[in-house]
């Protein structure tokens, strides 16, 4: 599903994806680089700092790290879950808090709004 949405004082449209976010799923682990090209750069900045604190953790050679690498692998892939599931959303709100506004009206499909 798709959004349509206007920005009223420049008269520019942009229609987002809505729903579930394939490349945010996958591709948050490379970096939050899908984070940061949606307009998204506090979760980009959080997914590379996490791929850091991974990263230092998988090369430190001992019982815990290998156990608390374990721990940071599952909430990567929480992460991913939820980003996949919340990305477009968040880039939509975005985009609403900024003064744009739905460019078609919602509601049913056939019905129109009436001013």
């Amino acid at each position: 599903m798709n959004v349509a949405l206007r920005d009223p004082r420049t008269g520019r449209s942009k229609v987002l994806p809505a729903g579930w976010s394939w490349r945010c799923f996958i591709g948050s682990f490379i970096l939050g680089v899908p984070l940061f090209r949606l307009g998204l750069p506090l979760w980009g900045a959080l997914m590379v700092a996490f791929n850091v604190v991974a990263l230092v953790i998988a090369l430190v050679p001992s019982g815990r790290a290998a156990s608390l690498d374990g721990w940071v692998t599952v909430i990567g892939l929480g992460l991913s879950l939820f980003l996949g599931l919340k990305a477009n959303e968040m880039v939509i709100g975005r985009h609403l808090t900024r003064g744009w506004e739905y460019a078609e009206p919602r509601g049913k499909p056939g019905l129109t709004q009436r001013d």
